[in-house]
């Protein structure tokens, strides 16, 4: 297994694991442009010549703002997010960003204890944020510092 940075070529496969795990997931020209620009911080995850996880992030003055992470369906549970996450870490780090925040839906409780894990706390909450089948969901945000409270699993 081998964790690299995403480049543009990418975005086919991170388009498809993308689509896969969320109802309104990303086109490939979408991950083709956020993966072009300088202030993009993306990281893929390879097993055997296969993509199997990302993570997208963004440079926004000091901050981190992570934009997604996921992984291939029949790959959950293995770790790859944990991975994926403290190498998109180690290059914030790298950048000399200091904080990191997100967003993430109420009802996904997996990305939820995988950020917890990670040592991000909640901050606020935006009422109604993402779309849920004919609903609306809130979005809990959450933060923490870029460099801290990392995991080793």
């Amino acid at each position: 297994m081998t964790i690299r940075p995403a480049r543009p070529a990418d975005a086919a496969d991170l388009s498809g694991i993308h689509t896969a795990s969320f109802e309104d997931g990303w086109s490939e020209q979408d991950f083709a442009t956020w993966l072009a620009r300088a202030e993009g911080i993306g990281m893929v995850a390879v097993r055997e010549r296969e993509t199997v996880a990302f993570g997208l992030a963004l440079e926004a003055g000091a901050d981190a703002e992570l934009l997604t992470i996921a992984t291939d369906p029949a790959q959950r549970r293995s770790g790859w997010g944990g991975q994926i996450f403290r190498a998109l870490d180690a290059e914030a780090s790298a950048r000399g960003l200091e904080r990191w925040i997100l967003e993430v839906a109420r009802n996904n409780v997996a990305a939820q204890r995988l950020y917890r894990s990670h040592g991000f706390v909640e901050i606020g909450v935006r009422k109604a944020y993402y779309k849920a089948g004919d609903g609306r969901v809130d979005a809990l945000v959450m933060s923490r510092r870029v460099g801290r409270g990392i995991a080793s699993g």
